[in-house]
């Protein structure tokens, strides 16, 4: 409890009863038992509290009791009942003249005033007590209170409890009453709905209650007692002789003059300055009614301003120090408190040094175990409220993104001012609140695309944490690669390292791409020695790299390979050529050397089984060569022909010199060397064309049958030789009818040889002469359509030029509306609409 208020007598041992009290301006208006109106002014003194002079007395005013007065000062009138009549008296003349009885208010109990004229209301009981509310009335019947709106609308509220003198006292604004039911006061709005879930309880049943924002004055049979409602709290207690009736004189400010009047006494509750209350309500930490308090200071509005900040940010602290954790920090997020003050509250988020020199009002409790958890959950809460102010403020839009400041903290006395600083500061926090809290948050904090984790301080806590990976990922983020590979390194034969393992460096060398590739092969050396299959991932990627290290420089990768791990030069060739597609002839010429080197290279070992089983793999690569060679479009024949043996590779020999065009030599290989004839017709179809050096193949297959078919070798048995010739002229003869389409008949009947008879050809020579006269009238045909399409077109050609468009003087563009001149180009429509040239695109 404090001083609110101090007791001072204003009138004492009148020789009336006082039965009326109000107040206004500086003057207090007395009724009595006896029908006397006194008015005083009340002053400031000089050599007293109070200078209080008689201004006028009307001993006639009333002949009865006067119950109830009321000064109306915007129109100089008081309104009073007596004899339960209302009369209003002039207040500009001294004896207070009668200027009007209301008789149509004979009868009234009680009345509250309203400037603003309203129609009559009927109610269903004697009101004992009434006050305005917005736009209706709260009324106290016996039992009862009721809210009558002006529209008629009645609202039953609830009983008033065992007093049979109900008391309603109106709040701030006029937007809230509050209705006494026996020892408490029940808040409501004007719609007659609850304001508060509480009621305000009181020692004993009040006589009359006054509302002086921001207290409720009431008398009570024994004392008169001071609360506020919200926050409810006891403020004070006052003993005076046999106080009965209360008078609030309001100001614009809402802080009132407060009158307490017994039958013979009248005493000023005079308010302790609102600058004597606050430190006694902050030593007793009554923040909420300090501020209330602020409120109706009669100050500047900037002196308030500091003053409310001054009050909450006590609150804040006292707060966190009662474990409020989370309303502290609302608070401080209102107030824009500095980071480091707030952040220095909190063990270890700061360094030592740093926050002793931070002072607090109260002393810090000691936080730890499940305190400390809610408390960083409310500090979590608070940053990240403050970090999504700072990343959606336009305030540092000029501030270049690349520039770096790297301070764990501010000095003390700097307030910090950097929009950068700042979010370092909050993201610094929030890692270490995270690994104390929820270290799986931490991944995703670093990973943010903004993130301004500090990393001198964020790796010191990562290691003392233990949180390698973390760590790494930090310095990733940050470009720091190499610091990062050395770390991954360091630990990769650690078995109880969360880094331990090579598969760490390979997922990281993944992401560095081109522009670290010297990075790549200095790092990525040592897991391509000792895991190699793992080790080629670094180059070729998997699902989650996809995009990345196809990037990678490969004419470069693959002498890094040939270099460090020569066995992994073929599979990262597949894997280029095959999935990424890739046409460079270096590397196609690069994968057909592989495979020729290890088919041609000579047996390591004389063991026979081991030979065996390097002939099958030797066969395999032999198999991929050969389909390399067919289906590539991207290597470079002539350089790679040389580099082919004259004693083996003799398909491969072929198909490289049918990419040059030497169909001759290569058929040559197909018919004298490997004996194939079906190969080389599979040779000839692939070569085949209808014109150029292409359309010869067949024949050149021909003549290399003809003179296989006319060689004999010496002392060669010639019964041998005759079959031998017979098979060769079934082939050329077969070859003929089947590709008859494909060979010039009169250089074929050049190269036949004598055994062919005329009758052996004579299918052959009708099918070309068939075919030639297919060819013939397949021209004809062709020429002929032509020739009516060129006849048609000619036609629609002169229908169009015969169309005439005629314009004139009234004739209009359709989209302009202009008329056209002699010179102006003009476009027309198939309906007849004519524009200008111009206007076409508008329409």
């Amino acid at each position: 409890m404090h001083d609110a208020y101090e007791a001072i007598p204003i009138l004492e041992k009148l020789p009336l009863q006082i039965e009326a009290v109000t107040a206004y301006d500086g003057n207090l208006v007395v009724g009595t038992r006896q029908g006397h109106l006194l008015m005083y002014t009340v002053t400031p003194g000089t050599t007293r509290r109070w200078d209080v002079a008689l201004l006028c007395s009307n001993k006639n005013f009333s002949r009865k009791p006067i119950v109830q007065v009321a000064v109306v000062p915007e129109h100089q009138i008081i309104v009073s009942l007596s004899d339960n009549v209302v009369s209003v008296h002039d207040l500009t003349v001294f004896n207070l003249p009668l200027l009007s009885t209301l008789t149509q208010t004979k009868g009234a109990t009680a009345f509250d005033l309203d400037i603003k004229l309203r129609e009559d209301l009927a109610l269903p009981d004697v009101p004992r007590a009434l006050t305005w509310c917005m736009e209706a009335i709260a009324v106290a019947f016996k039992h009862e209170y009721w809210l009558v709106k002006l529209t008629g609308e009645q609202k039953e509220l609830f009983a008033t409890g065992r007093s049979q003198e109900p008391l309603i006292a109106r709040m701030e604004d006029g937007g809230q009453l509050a209705l006494a039911h026996d020892k408490e006061s029940i808040f409501v709005d004007a719609e007659g709905n609850a304001t508060c879930n509480y009621t305000l309880k009181w020692v004993e049943q009040p006589l009359a209650m006054a509302y002086d924002k921001p207290y409720l004055v009431a008398i009570l049979p024994k004392t008169i007692e001071i609360k506020t409602p919200e926050p409810q709290h006891t403020v004070q207690s006052l003993n005076l002789e046999k106080p009965r009736l209360l008078a609030v004189a309001q100001t614009a400010k809402g802080k009132g003059q407060v009158y307490v009047a017994s039958t013979s006494h009248v005493w000023c509750l005079h308010a302790i300055p609102v600058n004597q209350q606050i430190p006694q309500l902050l030593s007793e930490k009554q923040f909420g009614l300090a501020l209330k308090l602020v409120d109706v200071w009669d100050e500047a509005d900037d002196a308030k301003c500091q003053m409310k900040k001054h009050i909450q940010h006590l609150q804040a602290i006292h707060l966190f120090c009662s474990k409020n954790y989370q309303e502290a920090m609302n608070l401080f997020l209102t107030l824009n408190i500095e980071l480091p003050f707030v952040i220095g509250m909190f063990p270890d988020m700061v360094p030592e040094e740093y926050r002793n020199r931070l002072q607090y009002p109260y002393p810090l409790p000691t936080l730890s175990g499940a305190d400390l958890e809610k408390a960083l959950q409310a500090l979590v809460h608070f940053l990240l409220e403050i970090r999504h102010q700072l990343v959606g403020s336009d305030s540092d839009k000029g501030e270049k993104s690349e520039v770096v400041c790297d301070n764990k903290y501010p000095s003390a006395a700097t307030s910090i001012k950097s929009r950068h600083e700042k979010l370092q500061i909050i993201d610094t926090t929030l890692l270490k609140c995270y690994l104390q809290t929820n270290d799986t948050l931490v991944k995703s904090l670093l990973r943010m695309r903004d993130s301004r984790v500090s990393v001198v301080e964020g790796e010191r806590v990562l290691r003392h944490a233990h949180k390698y990976p973390e760590l790494v990922l930090l310095l990733q983020t940050r470009g720091l690669h190499q610091r990062a590979l050395q770390l991954m390194i360091r630990h990769a034969k650690r078995p109880d390292s969360p880094l331990y393992g090579h598969h760490h460096t390979v997922a990281y060398l993944q992401h560095l791409g081109p522009q670290h590739i010297d990075l790549i092969f200095e790092y990525g050396g040592w897991v391509l020695k000792s895991h190699p299959e793992d080790g080629l991932k670094i180059f070729v990627g998997d699902k989650s790299t996809s995009g990345e290290v196809d990037q990678l420089p490969r004419p470069k990768v693959l002498n890094f390979l040939k270099k460090t791990e020569k066995s992994l030069v073929i599979p990262y060739l597949e894997h280029v050529i095959q999935e990424w597609d890739d046409t460079t002839p270096l590397l196609h010429n690069e994968l057909i050397h592989q495979y020729r080197d290890i088919i041609t290279a000579p047996f390591a070992s004389s063991d026979p089984a081991n030979q065996e089983e390097e002939k099958e793999r030797r066969k395999k690569y032999q198999e991929k060569l050969l389909k390399f060679l067919n289906e590539s479009e991207y290597y470079t024949a002539a350089t790679l022909l040389v580099h082919f043996p004259y004693d083996n590779l003799h398909e491969e020999r072929a198909v490289l010199l049918g990419r040059l065009g030497q169909h001759h030599q290569a058929l040559s290989i197909y018919t004298l060397t490997l004996k194939d004839t079906q190969a080389a017709l599979g040779y000839c179809q692939k070569h085949y064309t209808s014109s150029g050096p292409g359309n010869e193949v067949y024949l050149l297959l021909l003549k290399l049958l003809v003179s296989q078919s006319d060689s004999r070798s010496p002392g060669s048995s010639p019964f041998k030789v005759q079959k031998s010739q017979q098979t060769q002229v079934e082939a050329v003869l077969e070859l003929l009818q089947n590709y008859l389409h494909c060979i010039d008949l009169g250089q074929a009947l050049k190269v036949l040889p004598d055994a062919v008879t005329i009758k052996l050809l004579k299918p052959f020579i009708h099918a070309s002469l068939s075919h030639a006269g297919t060819i013939r009238r397949q021209k004809q045909i062709a020429r002929g359509l032509t020739q009516s399409l060129k006849l048609q077109t000619s036609e629609e050609l002169v229908s169009c030029q015969s169309l005439k468009i005629p314009l004139s003087e009234f004739t209009y563009c359709a989209v302009c509306r202009k008329r056209f001149t002699k010179h102006s180009a003009f476009a027309w429509y198939p309906n007849g609409d004519i524009v200008h040239f111009s206007c076409q695109n508008q329409r």
